[in-house]
């Protein structure tokens, strides 16, 4: 069954074009429209030193002399609160982080500190970078406290304790931005709209095969089938595999096209090829599913196109998942392309930063890879049970 839906998809033409021809042609023309690093990080944080001592300033040479940030954010010193919040409200700075007075001593003496922070509604962008930049520098005030308030309560001096603690590695503001995903690597949006349009067509490769089924059983070849010494599962399984098999090899040489046209990389080979082929199998699931709940060829491909269409959009196929809203966002979880968008930025994205090789690639996907086989399941087994109702009956 599977050869022989395989000759005929050939032979009409629908897998080439489908499967390659139109996904690949999309992805071209979206990268050579949008194509460049995505998303493009631009911040100007203001910063207010009341404080004048040494945390304050070990944090700016820091954040200056960070390789990840540069061209990134831009640091404005200003003299007090008062002058952050007109230059956020005039639109010249996006924050402002706000040091208090005595805040180098408190640290010193194990009594931690409070770091403020200004935001502006017109530019998130600035804020969840001072945030984030702020969430380190906590971190790094909490772990010299413990250390301070451990050794007094060992007995150590006053006057040793600064010398103790320094020596044992918590004396200062050093901080580690290389993890950070503010400043990882970023993507080409060639790639990104690469691998959405492999995610999106990957519905439409399996659903033409699908489809099939509705056609034979209105042509009556369904019941020729069943009338031979044939399990019934097998037409299905014939063009199911098909289907993934086509959808698969489409959504590789969309891969490579990527790959040659510009330049790019889409990460680690082998954790890319394992994302692409859960996908597929998720949308063959899906795909399924949707063929077992319709009765006509005209149902299957309205209902198709538009499930196709919605997943690909809350998906991140179209749209970067981070310019939706944040309840878009939560719903998004539920499609296989959000889990397939994620982890194929997340791939792209570090091998562009230097570390990702394969071991740490098929690490950084297990999770999307867990969600996307887990839908494959439960659409999957949802698919079975309303074919043995309906189509199969």
């Amino acid at each position: 069954m599977s050869a022989l839906e395989l000759r005929a998809r050939l032979r009409d033409g629908t897998a080439v074009v489908i499967a390659v021809a139109v996904p690949i042609t999309l992805a071209t023309l979206f990268g050579f429209a949008l194509g460049g690093d995505d998303p493009p990080l631009r911040a100007t944080i203001g910063m207010v030193d009341l404080d004048g001592g040494q945390f304050p300033a070990g944090v700016r040479h820091e954040l200056l002399s960070a390789k990840e940030l540069r061209g990134v954010v831009t640091l404005r010193d200003l003299p007090g609160q008062d002058q952050a919040r007109r230059e956020l409200d005039s639109g010249a700075i996006g924050s402002a982080i706000v040091f208090p007075a005595g805040f180098s001593t408190s640290v010193g003496a194990g009594e931690g500190g409070r770091i403020g922070v200004l935001t502006s509604p017109e530019s998130p962008l600035a804020g969840v970078v001072a945030r984030a930049i702020v969430d380190r520098i906590s971190a790094l005030v909490d772990a010299r406290t413990l250390a301070v308030r451990a050794a007094l309560l060992a007995g150590v001096s006053g006057d040793d304790v600064k010398d103790l603690v320094e020596r044992n590695g918590a004396a200062g503001p050093a901080l580690e931005l290389g993890d950070d995903p503010l400043t990882g690597g970023k993507i080409d949006l060639s790639v990104y709209y690469g691998a959405g349009m492999a995610a999106l067509f990957a519905f439409f490769v399996v659903g033409a095969s699908m489809r099939g089924l509705l056609t034979e059983r209105r042509h009556g070849t369904l019941d020729r089938i069943r009338a031979a010494p044939v399990p019934a599962w097998v037409p299905v399984a014939g063009k199911a595999a098909v289907g993934f098999a086509l959808a698969l090899t489409g959504a590789c040489l969309n891969w490579a096209a990527s790959t040659l046209i510009f330049g790019t990389t889409w990460g680690s080979p082998p954790a890319v090829f394992a994302v692409l082929a859960a996908h597929v199998l998720a949308a063959t699931a899906i795909t399924m599913l949707v063929t077992s709940r319709v009765r006509t060829d005209a149902q299957a491909d309205g209902t198709l196109m538009m499930v196709s269409f919605v997943m690909a959009f809350l998906g991140g196929s179209l749209v970067p998942l981070f310019s939706l809203p944040g309840p878009l966002r939560e719903v998004a979880r539920l499609t296989p392309n959000a889990w397939t968008s994620t982890a194929l930025t997340e791939l792209a994205g570090a091998d562009r930063a230097g570390w990702m090789g394969w071991a740490d690639g098929m690490a950084a996907v297990a999770g999307p890879i867990g969600a996307l086989c887990l839908i494959a399941g439960v659409t999957g087994g949802l698919a079975v049970w309303g074919l043995r109702k309906g189509l199969l009956r």
